[in-house]
């Protein structure tokens, strides 16, 4: 189930406030009634906003870091 978060993480020493979607992972299933299974899935985040005291600054940042707030927000949902 898909549910809207909104957390602080800190990348390279700056605290961000970030919005988005999280979608937890889903569990594998080995066999079920028909002998089928399901392989899981692994959780997702869709970030939609990155702030700095209320200034969205999603547009300035690279791949690279989108992709490790988006790496810290699921760590932390998990845990």
């Amino acid at each position: 189930m898909c549910r809207s978060i909104t957390v602080d993480v800190n990348i390279y020493d700056v605290t961000l406030t970030v919005s988005g979607d999280y979608e937890p992972g889903e569990d594998m299933v080995m066999y079920d009634g028909n002998m089928e299974g399901y392989p899981g899935s692994s959780p997702e985040f869709d970030l939609e906003t990155v702030e700095i005291e209320g200034i969205n600054i999603i547009d300035l940042l690279n791949d690279r870091v989108i992709e490790l707030i988006k790496e810290q927000v699921i760590e932390n949902q998990e845990n």
